[in-house]
């Protein structure tokens, strides 16, 4: 924003000898770097900046001294918003929401956030999904929802409303529902998750929402539609949680078995890439009854976990241990930080038990 930003660096160390971490950030143009700290130990650290002055870039990384030495990660920066918009428009009205991650601001990025047009829950109207867009790939990077019964009472059929999302701009999305590149339409957030009116319904039919999927193996009855069975059982009386992914760089699966991505034509685009992996998050509460908000829960009564399927997994394939991954290890290969809003969630451990794997 204007004055705040939060930054985010993954860090690794096994020595439990005294040291210190923190983030040393400045203006690009000044010489003098401010200091703030953050815990020790192994994983994702982040830090809320205040005061900062609005159109200025920063520079920033973490650091640690320990053995009379600073080690640094690589330099990155940022630069504050003079209109008080910046890449993060919505971050500050809907920053409490447990799914959402936490916002990269750069210039392929696009968010949207959806409300539900005519479906309310305790007064309000209710959240659909949030997506993270890539003009580079014109694909959803990510795709944030909460997962209820309540969304999903049968109030309507399926609408195949397929449309441009009115909230990212037309120019890099697909252009029409017509499908190539050995791929269909892959829902994000699925239709049968969205039935409870017909207008929530339309609005996970936005092409934003929708990346291609390997139509003969993949989607179809395949491993992506086993996984998305089986998330459909981990919805339970507390909300569930979920992210779901793509991924843009050569992947290489727990099972030593690789996928690349590929340039397509795909929704009337002939530049749409064709992801190399789908990954799906999930936020619950380990008895799912507890009536509580994912907030209010100590760490050892949520569960969460990352689990991830190379685009050319066989088609038969259902979800395994093996599938399954640390939320912090997928934070560190995307980018992206998640969950950030619920502070116990037990990102950097998982229990294939917990799970029925």
């Amino acid at each position: 924003t204007k004055t705040e930003a939060t930054l985010s660096c993954t860090f690794n160390f096994e020595d439990t000898a005294d040291y210190d971490v923190y983030f040393r950030y400045k203006p690009a143009s000044s010489g003098s770097y401010d200091r703030v700290n953050v815990p020790t130990g192994t994983g994702t650290k982040t830090a809320a900046l205040t005061g900062l002055t609005p159109g200025t870039t920063y520079e920033f990384a973490l650091c640690a001294d320990w053995g009379g030495q600073t080690y640094t990660s690589a330099a990155a920066t940022f630069t504050t918003s003079s209109d008080g918009g910046g890449g993060n428009t919505g971050s500050a009205k809907y920053s409490g929401w447990p799914e959402l991650p936490v916002e990269v601001a750069n210039s392929d990025y696009y968010y949207a956030y959806h409300i539900c047009p005519d479906f309310s829950v305790g007064g309000h109207k209710a959240r659909n999904y949030t997506v993270c867009f890539s003009a580079e790939n014109h694909c959803p990077l990510w795709v944030s929802a909460p997962r209820h019964a309540c969304y999903e009472v049968k109030n309507t059929d399926r609408t195949d409303a397929y449309g441009r999302d009115p909230k990212i701009p037309s120019n890099i999305q697909c252009s029409s529902k017509s499908t190539g590149g050995g791929c269909n339409k892959g829902h994000m957030l699925g239709s049968a998750e969205r039935l409870v009116t017909r207008e929530v319904n339309k609005q996970v039919f936005y092409y934003t929402n929708i990346a291609p999927q390997y139509s003969g193996s993949f989607n179809t009855g395949g491993a992506w539609n086993n996984l998305e069975a089986f998330v459909d059982a981990q919805v339970c009386a507390d909300t569930t949680y979920i992210v779901v992914g793509t991924y843009f760089k050569p992947f290489t699966d727990a099972y030593g078995q690789s996928c690349s991505p590929a340039k397509i034509s795909f929704g009337g685009r002939n530049d749409v890439t064709r992801p190399s992996m789908f990954y799906y998050l999930i936020l619950r509460t380990k008895s799912g009854s507890t009536r509580k908000s994912v907030r209010d829960c100590r760490a050892d009564e949520l569960k969460c976990a990352a689990f991830v399927l190379r685009h050319n997994m066989e088609k038969g394939h259902k979800p395994q241990a093996k599938d399954m991954m640390k939320v912090s290890d997928l934070e560190a290969l995307t980018g992206f930080q998640f969950f950030a809003n619920v502070p116990n969630a037990p990102k950097s451990s998982y229990n294939p038990s917990d799970w029925g794997l």
